[in-house]
């Protein structure tokens, strides 16, 4: 299980967090995606590696004949 390094955060002026942002864009996609998932599942208290399953409900619609 991933454990979030809470020694990174910082307090920074504007132009360290541009030279931040900056850095972190030279990620792999897949990188940020994963870090992104990892905020959302403790966000909402989901363990990343075994999310809940999606519920799949077929929904039919008619139109009405009048």
């Amino acid at each position: 299980m991933y454990k979030m390094n809470r020694s990174y955060s910082k307090a920074q002026t504007i132009a360290g967090a541009e030279k931040d942002k900056l850095f972190l864009k030279t990620d792999p996609l897949s990188e940020r995606l994963c870090q992104a998932w990892y905020l959302t599942a403790m966000a909402y208290g989901i363990d990343p590696l075994n999310p809940p399953k999606m519920q799949k409900v077929l929904v039919s619609i008619r139109k009405k004949k009048i």
